[in-house]
């Protein structure tokens, strides 16, 4: 089963991983395989992820439930090639390098950690820092990832979705985290009191001020709340937009059913009404950010 997949658009190479730990390379023009696949992590263990280098595609970023993250050199593989092997106390969901310089490196792991490497070429026997966070999960849901703010030139906030539950105002709600990783400092949380489902995906747009969650069945995109006329709120009122799986049900009221029954926490089996508000997401401010 494919798990890890990454494209070098360079060389238009395909790279793509499997449950067994091995690491196939295909020819996106002749759409053939490039020599035999190769062991990159503990055989018969799963590749999690596979990411190629923005500024060097050749380096390439495997992580693996093995508890090792690894950097290769594509033009010379082979299982004991590893350039680095970073550990980890248990399995790594994902890892990335910075995506403009590609110098740093961030991982994810269930052991409640996020760890930074500021830079790939420097000893990397131990990451320069380890920020705890809530992201361990059952097996129902999606592996939480801590993903970069493309739109960040200092390299520095990523945006990940929070696992445990804290009380806002009664409601039970899992917020989705933007963290500043030179400091570990939590930056934002994004958060709806009528999404009370766990959001373990999550993207932000490459351009603009826009974050996409997977949360249930459903995806909800994100926007900055902006200053508007009361008058005008009217007209303003897709500032959230949903949109629903095939698993959604539509009730005979007309609204959708986005109730779940494998990754909500503390719900009680309760469904609660998604309502068209308007959402605040800053990525750099202070406090709370919430309808």
């Amino acid at each position: 089963m494919i798990y890890g997949m990454d494209l070098n658009t360079e060389k238009g190479l395909l790279l793509v991983a499997d449950s067994f730990g091995f690491l196939y390379l295909l020819d996106r023009r002749s759409k053939e395989r490039i020599g035999q696949p190769i062991l990159i992590h503990k055989k018969g263990s799963k590749v999690t992820g596979l990411h190629c280098n923005p500024a060097q595609p050749e380096v390439l970023l495997s992580s693996g439930n093995d508890h090792f993250a690894r950097i290769w050199d594509t033009r010379k593989l082979d299982p004991k090639s590893a350039l680095a092997s970073l550990a980890h106390g248990r399995v790594v969901n994902s890892g990335y390098f910075s995506p403009r310089s590609g110098n740093k490196i961030m991982t994810t792991c269930q052991d409640n950690r996020i760890r930074v490497w500021d830079y790939i070429f420097g000893n990397l026997e131990s990451p320069s820092r380890e920020i705890v966070h809530s992201h361990d999960f059952n097996r129902h849901l999606t592996p939480f990832k801590a993903e970069w703010d493309p739109k960040d030139y200092s390299e520095t906030v990523a945006v990940i979705g929070r696992y445990i539950s804290e009380n806002y105002n009664g409601v039970a709600l899992h917020p989705i985290d933007f963290i500043d990783t030179s400091t570990g400092k939590l930056l934002a949380e994004v958060m709806d009191p009528d999404i009370t489902t766990i959001s373990p995906v999550n993207k932000l747009h490459p351009q603009d001020e826009i974050l996409a969650t997977g949360s249930s069945r459903s995806i909800f995109i994100w926007k900055p709340k902006s200053d508007i006329d009361p008058t005008e709120e009217r007209t303003s009122q897709k500032v959230k937009e949903y949109v629903y799986g095939s698993g959604s049900r539509k009730k005979p009221n007309g609204k959708h059913d986005n109730s779940s029954d494998d990754d909500s926490d503390g719900g009680g089996g309760k469904s609660k009404k998604a309502k068209k508000t308007r959402f605040t997401h800053t990525a750099k401010g202070k406090g709370k950010s919430k309808a």
